[in-house]
């Protein structure tokens, strides 16, 4: 038993590891009972790959580390993979959920996400790279948060690049974007890595060129005792 344990412990840390997360906002929630109040907190954790896949979670603790740790366990369960067009969202959206309601639009490339509160968050962690987009009800950051995820699991990218060909070249200048990106990164490695394999061979040479304390002194001739004369 204390063997699958670790296994699922390490199988959690792994999948947590390969996800970008945020949380909202904590609150403090108080309860009154007879014996007093019972405090414990509650946050929205945001996850994502910054690939198209998002997921959002409430997560519920009797400290901060425990309600955001529920929240992302949750969020990694309830994640989605959103149909983008390149780095930009295909149509136009606009939702509504609860008292919050949220106007989505993709817009070109070097424009960057221009939206606020929670709804930069979620399309952030997304993977979405240029879209506007606005607030048109509720300031509250946890339904905002819930209405954008919403939103983007309605997108549908078939129907629009079967009529407009920009998005077409959207997709092929994000692949180009992507390889170059990795071609970056993995230059970066080498160059770290040969800096690493270079500093090792130095230290190297300066050890078997250096002779330690220890065998100095033990080399270095004994000097003579002069005796005073009395």
């Amino acid at each position: 038993m204390q063997r699958d344990n670790r296994n699922d412990n390490r199988r959690d840390n792994r999948e947590r590891s390969k996800y970008d997360k945020k949380a909202l906002p904590i609150r403090r929630v108080a309860k009154v009972t007879k014996g007093g109040r019972r405090l414990r907190f509650s946050t929205v954790v945001v996850v994502g790959d910054r690939k198209g896949s998002v997921g959002v979670a409430l997560g519920r603790g009797s400290d901060v580390k425990s309600s955001i740790d529920q929240g992302e366990r949750l969020a990694i369960k309830s994640m989605k993979k959103v149909e983008l067009v390149g780095d930009t969202i295909p149509h136009e959206i606009e939702h509504k959920y609860g008292a919050a309601k949220v106007l989505l639009r993709p817009a070109r490339p070097g424009t960057g996400i221009i939206a606020g509160s929670s709804v930069r968050t979620v399309l952030d962690l997304a993977g979405v790279d240029n879209v506007y987009g606005k607030i048109l009800g509720s300031n509250e950051p946890n339904a905002n948060a819930y209405c954008t995820f919403q939103a983007l699991q309605r997108l549908r990218k078939g129907r629009v690049l079967r009529k407009m060909s920009k998005m077409r070249d959207r997709i092929a200048l994000k692949e180009e974007m992507d390889k170059e990106k990795q071609a970056k990164e993995e230059k970066k490695r080498k160059e770290k890595r040969k800096a690493k394999m270079s500093q090792s061979g130095r230290k190297g040479n300066d050890s078997s060129r250096k002779p330690s304390r220890k065998t100095a002194k033990k080399s270095a001739p004994k000097k003579d005792k002069v005796t005073k004369k009395e």
